[in-house]
């Protein structure tokens, strides 16, 4: 099972990301979409998306979208917000912590957990665009960076 992660699109939605995001199993964004129609492209895609609201998603587009989420995949526990300061102290639950905000890919596991930043796939700041693809393999998981 594969897991499309992407953050800080900031109002980009570029069509090559399609074929690549239609691998994945489910599409988890981490925040900084943008627009209204960047929303909704990631949103006609046809697999479950899961998003938070970062902090340039503002409208009534953006109302309803949560400042964090947890979620079930394949057995594994995600967390998913924004901005990294803004994780809650106690992560018990989480298998696999989600965040962007920065646009710089990290990922990095601790006390048993997996931390993915995937870096920004629409406006880089002294990193490459990119993505990451996280394949689940009954308890293993496989983290690939993407280059967009």
């Amino acid at each position: 099972m594969k897991v499309g992660i992407l953050s800080d699109t900031h109002g980009i939605f570029r069509e090559e990301w399609t074929a690549r995001l239609l691998e994945c199993d489910y599409l988890i964004h981490a925040g900084d979409i943008s627009t209204k129609a960047c929303y909704e492209k990631f949103g006609k895609l046809g697999i479950p998306v899961y998003m938070v609201r970062g902090n340039c998603d503002v409208g009534s587009w953006a109302r309803y979208l949560p400042e964090f989420l947890t979620v079930k995949i394949g057995g594994k526990i995600f967390f998913i917000v924004h901005n990294r300061a803004d994780l809650p102290f106690d992560l018990t639950e989480a298998d696999v912590v989600v965040f962007g905000h920065t646009h710089l890919f990290e990922h990095t596991e601790r006390f048993g957990k997996i931390f993915l930043n995937p870096g920004s796939a629409g406006q880089p700041r002294g990193d490459l665009r990119s993505m990451a693809v996280l394949e689940l393999r009954g308890d293993s998981c496989d983290i690939r960076r993407i280059l967009l």
